[in-house]
């Protein structure tokens, strides 16, 4: 469904470009989730607008079922936004407080001139496992993941193929963070959703996701296929990402030898000398410091950024 070319976003500062995200390349089938992982400020969520054309890019394309959407002229541009919705990460933030629970969820409706049916507001408050009773409350009567669930239902009341969901659950209590990823898993069942799905839980991305990619310093630096990924991490930042999920038995978790990154990260306004992350990689070689690595398939649908691949698979 969505296929990015060497999609690049720089912002200009004051002290120079900020390489928010620097030449990403994948695609997203329909009907699957593509998580999205790395530390903060690594571009995540830049990407993730960009997606939606909330940011124009530097460079690149997006195309969307066989179209650039940063070509599309403003009617063909309104159209398609009823395709492509967002969840935004903090339900206290994203939710107008003037405004009640029927409110919010119809002002998609209104602002793309679509006919209200009463019964919409109902089944879209059912479909995420509300009240329909409620929906003349505020925001500041509904827990936070009620609130999430708010922000779920306006992003579904328009029928989307495509969800971007930016750390929907990092806001809400443990106990709920579950509840609402099976709700995403039940409704993309049910609509045939497509997700980005952008998180630091490495645990719910592998609950969720079918494929999984590692963004570092603004780069994709590997991309598989979810259990291979988690079974067999190539690149040594995700070897270290992945070390740092805690395990529930105490036994294996004290046997486990955990990685612990050193050097300095470099600043964001820092153009990359060959590796992004060779300041930190334990296994760093003189070629790193000069060449940028390609993203290369290493084994079928096992993209990895790194000089070491040799050494790596051995």
């Amino acid at each position: 469904m969505i296929s990015v070319k060497n999609l690049k976003k720089y912002f200009p500062t004051a002290k120079g470009l900020l390489r928010a995200v620097d030449d990403v390349s994948f695609e997203i089938p329909e009907g699957k989730t593509l998580g999205l992982v790395g530390e903060s400020g690594c571009g995540k969520s830049t990407l993730g607008r960009l997606l939606l054309r909330l940011f124009e890019p530097t460079e690149g394309e997006i195309v969307f079922d066989g179209r650039n959407i940063f070509s599309m002229p403003p009617q063909e541009l309104k159209k398609w936004r009823q395709e492509a919705q967002m969840i935004f990460q903090d339900p206290y933030a994203s939710l107008n407080p003037r405004m009640t629970a029927e409110d919010i969820i119809v002002e998609p409706l209104k602002i793309h001139g679509i006919d209200i049916d009463p019964g919409m507001i109902a089944q879209a408050l059912q479909q995420v496992s509300l009240n329909p009773h409620h929906r003349s409350r505020y925001p500041h009567e509904f827990s936070g993941g009620q609130r999430q669930r708010i922000g779920i239902a306006r992003a579904l009341i328009l029928n989307p193929r495509f969800l971007v969901c930016d750390e929907p659950i990092a806001a809400l209590d443990v106990s709920v963070q579950a509840q609402i990823v099976n709700l995403l898993k039940e409704l993309q069942r049910q609509m045939g959703l497509t997700y980005l799905f952008i998180s630091h839980d490495l645990r719910m991305v592998r609950y969720i996701a079918d494929e999984v990619a590692v963004m570092y310093r603004g780069k994709i630096v590997e991309k598989a296929p979810t259990e291979t990924l988690y079974q067999n991490p190539l690149h040594p930042y995700t070897q270290a990402l992945l070390s740092s999920i805690p395990l529930p038995d105490p036994i294996e978790e004290k046997k486990r030898i955990r990685i612990v990154l050193s050097g300095e990260v470099p600043s964001p306004l820092q153009a990359a000398q060959g590796c992004g992350f060779c300041s930190r990689c334990p296994q760093a070689q003189d070629i790193c410091k000069t060449e940028t690595p390609p993203l290369q398939e290493v084994q079928p649908g096992h993209w990895v950024a790194c000089h070491l691949l040799n050494k790596l698979q051995k």
